[in-house]
Formats: C-alpha cells, structure tokens, sequence
C-alpha cells in the first residue's frame, strides 16, 4: 500500500469506529451520519466518499460490531471459570459475550432494518462477510472434541438463538438474575442433545462470502 491508500484506511477506520461509538453510546434512532462525521473529526466529503449511503456505514459499522463481539468471546474463553466441562464453558462463554453493549447495538440494527429494505440489504452483506469467522470462534470455545460430536451444529444454532433471545428479554428484566437459570438448563439439555444419535436434518455449515 501506499502511504494514501494507509491514509484513507485510516480515515475509513476511524469513521466506523465513530459509528460505532455512537450507535453503542445514542442508539440506532439517535445516530445521524453528521455525528458520526463530527465524532470522527472528519469532512462531510471525507465521509461520503468512503461511504455514500448512511446504509453502507452502517453496514460496516456491523462489520465491526462482530469483529468486536468476536474478541468478547476471546476474553471471556480467557476469563472462564476453571473446573467447566467443553459444552458449559463454551455456552457459558457464549452467554457472556451477548452482554456486552456492543453485542446489543449488533441486534438493534438487525432490528432496524426490518422496515428498512435498503439497511437490510446492507447488512446481509456485512454479516455474511464475517459468519464464517464467527462460527470459527465458536468451534473454537467448545473445543476440537465438542465441535466433532454428533448434533454438534444442532447445538451452535440453537445457543446462537438462545443467547440472542436472552439478549433482547434483557432489556424487559434488567438486572433480574431470574433469568439465567435458562443457561443452566439449556447446558444440561446440550449435554442430552449431543449424547444422542445424530439428527437427520442437521443445519448447513456457514460458508464465506467469497
């Protein structure tokens, strides 16, 4: 690379981390692309010349909210508790790096797009980008032996579920530890679903983008 093209990576990085503070400090509502320029110290031609639509900014601001929730499972797989078996640590793990702001401004925006065909656009793209890095992390905080065990990819798609469920009904019982008794419940009946014969219609294994 050349030191320009450093340079406008640089400015590139430093707009979507701007955007990303903002979305994880203000929310989707209250997050303008003038903010988001202002925040970043950056020119409104500077802006709209890595990123011309507000959908485009907020796709890679998606991009890396993953990148970011992605290093949260890494520091949690870090600070486990000692003495969990493979498939409590790795929902344990899972279940943790869901309470992080940055994990929540992820699903706000998914939630956005609903009604908004363009930022959906957007965003598949940006999460298609990184799934396979994501479900690479999670092999990685069940462990080799989990990750080969029957009903394997049964049990990922269902914790992915759950934890994002939790993340949502959160926001209803904040604060209240009532709910995560469904952790623990969940660990037991994972044990039970991988003991089993395997299913016959396991889910497809995410690909790249590319």
């Amino acid at each position: 690379m050349t030191r320009r093209d450093e340079q406008r990576a640089a400015t590139a990085s430093r707009i979507v981390e701007a955007a990303v503070e903002c979305l994880v400090a203000n929310g989707f509502a209250a997050t303008s692309t003038v903010e988001v320029q202002n925040r970043a110290g950056v020119s409104r031609g500077a802006l709209l010349h890595h990123f011309p639509t507000r959908e485009q900014l907020f796709a890679a601001a998606v991009h890396r909210l993953v990148e970011l929730n992605l290093e949260a499972m890494r520091e949690e797989l870090a600070g486990a508790p000692p003495g969990l078996d493979p498939v409590a640590r790795g929902i344990w793990v899972m279940r943790r790096a869901s309470t992080r702001p940055t994990f929540g401004t992820e699903l706000e925006l998914w939630g956005a797009s609903r009604a908004d065909p363009n930022l959906h656009a957007a965003l598949r793209v940006a999460e298609q980008a990184v799934r396979k890095d994501l479900y690479q992390m999670i092999d990685e905080i069940f462990g080799t032996e989990i990750s080969q065990a029957a009903n394997y990819q049964v049990l990922v798609e269902l914790s992915v579920q759950l934890v994002r469920g939790l993340s949502i009904t959160s926001l209803l019982y904040r604060g209240d530890p009532g709910r995560e008794p469904l952790i623990e419940e969940w660990t037991r009946v994972a044990r039970l679903l991988l003991a089993q014969e395997p299913m016959s219609d396991q889910p497809e294994r995410p690909r790249s983008a590319s």
